[in-house]
Formats: structure tokens, C-alpha cells, sequence
């Protein structure tokens, strides 16, 4: 992420519509309290906080930049059902089937493997969990040029997230699409 996006996201106001958004999403299908949740690619926090607190639930973050990571574990001192750790989206280090709920808010985009990223997710989801998503999609054409546009991750694009659908148990639910953008909860398969 460069350093223009880090200070976009980073940004009070963003990161308070981030966890209103997480909130919304989440609310569609609300976990039970007590339910564990993940959040990949957490940033500085404010979502996965929002969540323990809404919803009595246990959360873990995980993101890659260890900058984020330490502002998230700053900012969550004295809560404890919330933790943060710095961690790969495309080889997350959790057990199979280890949460009810895993949330992931315009996060693909930056991870070079998406496709594996959202693997990892549905892995350690658990039969009947919720995997509310939400991200921009490329058409294929689009994300072909990518490489000569940008220095990073494109991101998903609609086959190749078709295609993930068509080969995990997981079932779209609650679902916003538009152009360039795909939000929704997919439920796993129990």
C-alpha cells in the first residue's frame, strides 16, 4: 500500500465509516455473543473493536503491515476480546474451521494472491459461519492492464471470484454488487 493509501485509510473519518460499514454488514447476520471473529486485513483496528463491542464477540485482526498492527494494538489496550496480529492474508495460521464469523472490507485488492487469501478465509471458517465480504471486482480486461497502471495486487476480478464461489461450499446471501464492487455475506456450507 503506498503511503498516500495508508494516510487515506488511516484517516479518522475513514476508519469511523470503515466500522460503520463493518457494523451494517456484520448486523445483516448478527453473531451470537461469545462467537469468534476474524477480521484480514484489520488496519488500525477501529472495525474489529466496534464489533466486540456491538456484538459481544471475541475478534481477532490480522494484517500484513506491522505499522497498522501496532496502531490497532494501541488503540485496543484494556479490551480484552480484542487482539491484533501481523499475519498474511494468503497463509493464515489458524486452524481449519476455527471461526463463525470472518470479515474482510476492501482488503483483496492489496493481497497479490487474492484467490488464496479468500481460500484461507472459507478454510478457517467454520461449517455454517459467515464470510462477509466486500471488495472491488476488475472485469478481466481491466485487470490485464493492471500490471502496466500499478506497482501492486490488483485485486479480484469477476471470473476469477466466480470462480472461487463455484468451487467452496458457500452460499451468497444479502448480496450489493455494482460494476466495480461486490458486497455480501457468504454463509458456508454445515
Amino acid at each position: 500500500m503506498s503511503s498516500f493509501e495508508k494516510r487515506f485509510i488511516n484517516a479518522p473519518d475513514h476508519a469511523v465509516r470503515v466500522a460503520r460499514r463493518a457494523l451494517e454488514l456484520v448486523g445483516r447476520v448478527p453473531p451470537a455473543p461469545g462467537s469468534v471473529v476474524l477480521e484480514v486485513g484489520s488496519g488500525t483496528g477501529d472495525a474489529a473493536l466496534a464489533l466486540a463491542r456491538a456484538f459481544d464477540v471475541e475478534v481477532v485482526g490480522v494484517d500484513v503491515d506491522t505499522e497498522q498492527v501496532r496502531e490497532a494494538r494501541r488503540r485496543a489496550r484494556g479490551e480484552r476480546r480484542v487482539s491484533f496480529f501481523v499475519e498474511d492474508a494468503a497463509a493464515l495460521p489458524f486452524h481449519g474451521a476455527a471461526f463463525d464469523v470472518v470479515l474482510s472490507l476492501k482488503t483483496t485488492h492489496h493481497v497479490p494472491d487474492w484467490e488464496r487469501a479468500l481460500e484461507e478465509m472459507a478454510r478457517v471458517l467454520k461449517p455454517g459461519g459467515r464470510l462477509v465480504y466486500s471488495d472491488f471486482m476488475l472485469p478481466e480486461w481491466l485487470a490485464a492492464m493492471g500490471p502496466r497502471l500499478a506497482r501492486h495486487a490488483i485485486g479480484p476480478t469477476w471470473r476469477g471470484f466466480e470462480r472461487f464461489l463455484g468451487t467452496h461450499p458457500l452460499r451468497a446471501e444479502a448480496v450489493g454488487r455494482s460494476p466495480l464492487h461486490w458486497e455480501g455475506v457468504l454463509t458456508k456450507a454445515a
